[in-house]
């Protein structure tokens, strides 16, 4: 009965003691722990990769589709008509002084190559007068927007979460934007648009000799529409994408997209170009791709028309994003990738600046 209400015997109070030394023991041993695991330095974050990879098989570069004879005749008469496309251009967008660095340079001769020509024509069927106004329009909205010359302390709020970044590049050497809806952080639909342009902007800096498109790894196991960006928003987007930026979609690969995700991709899909449409695909990486897989998977889509792929048809697993099913050890770690941003977009301007300036030297000189 004593023991009963704690005074215990003196067999107990002993049992008791060793008990209370036994744990304190255990109590500064994992006190200790604690204290060299604090002393310990934190794993290194994993760099984002950012540069051209020099590839194994030249082969697997994404092959540019060649322009037949009646398409070229139609890029030669542009590439005369380039004095008067980039005549009389519109002053820098007021609102849109405000997000960039006034110091990095307008270059639209330097934006018109033979490569950016060939794209518009190709969008535009081979249209001449389809072309040469589609290319007029995008030299204006460069010229007030500065796309190129977004600050990123700006768009810099736009993915402290990691939901959307550049992150090394596919099978095809083209560059993978990653994209992780349960990620959103932010409710501002411009700025939104800012870190999409700003995101696109620089996949094009750093693609390979040879690339011109990117691919889109959405992963979609998360996805809801409270975390999902407007259909405005969207179609905003996709208008921008397909008006400034033809010709760069080189796949939209959506990972394990849940039926109503599907039934999200039939609202919008009616608002992308039929050309941009076939470029998306859906994967179920848990899944082998066996016929009654694939049909498996075709019915689950609903009739969207959307293939289903595998993932070694697009990605080297090794270079995919675990959090996106692939066997890289990547996490987003925002304070490493925004810092290698800032450091690009400064080595970007400087190069811009050192470039306008040799070139008002050569014409000093003429």
């Amino acid at each position: 009965m004593r023991s009963l209400f704690g005074f215990g015997t003196k067999t107990d109070d002993a049992s008791a003691a060793s008990k209370h030394s036994e744990k304190a023991a255990e109590d500064n041993t994992a006190a200790a722990a604690a204290t060299a695991t604090e002393k310990q330095p934190a794993q290194p974050a994993i760099l984002p990769i950012l540069s051209c990879p020099a590839p194994s098989d030249s082969s697997a570069l994404q092959e540019i589709k060649p322009l037949n004879d009646d398409e070229q005749k139609v890029l030669d008469k542009i590439k005369a008509d380039i004095p008067e496309l980039i005549k009389d251009l519109p002053p820098i967008d007021p609102e849109a002084e405000k997000y960039i660095d006034p110091e990095v340079p307008l270059d639209i001769e330097g934006w018109l190559t033979d490569e950016c020509l060939a794209r518009y024509v190709r969008a535009r069927k081979g249209v001449y007068e389809d072309t040469k106004k589609a290319l007029r329009k995008t030299i204006e909205w460069r010229a007030s927007v500065r796309p190129h010359a977004l600050r990123p302390d700006v768009v810099e709020l736009e993915n402290r979460t990691g939901k959307m970044y550049f992150n090394g590049f596919d099978r095809f050497s083209r560059p993978v934007i990653y994209m992780y809806n349960h990620r959103q952080n932010t409710k501002d639909p411009d700025n939104q648009i800012r870190w999409v342009i700003y995101t696109l902007e620089l996949c094009i800096r750093h693609m390979c000799p040879g690339v011109e498109k990117v691919t889109l790894a959405i992963d979609a196991t998360q996805w809801g529409f409270s975390s999902s960006v407007s259909i405005g928003t969207a179609k905003k987007f996709l208008d921008i994408l397909g008006n400034h930026y033809p010709e760069r979609l080189g796949r939209a690969v959506i990972f394990m997209p849940p039926k109503f995700f599907v039934a999200f991709y039939s609202l919008v899909s009616p608002f992308i170009d039929p050309v941009t449409k076939a470029k998306v695909a859906f994967v179920n990486p848990n899944s082998p791709p066996t016929a009654q897989a694939v049909q498996q998977q075709q019915q689950q889509a609903e009739g969207s028309g959307s293939p289903w792929i595998a993932v070694e048809d697009c990605f080297d697993r090794d270079l995919l994003e675990k959090d996106c099913y692939g066997s890289w050890a990547f996490q987003y770690d925002h304070k490493t990738y925004w810092g290698a941003i800032e450091s690009e977009f400064a080595e970007l301007k400087a190069e811009m600046i050192s470039k306008q300036n040799a070139a008002n030297s050569q014409e000093t000189k003429q």
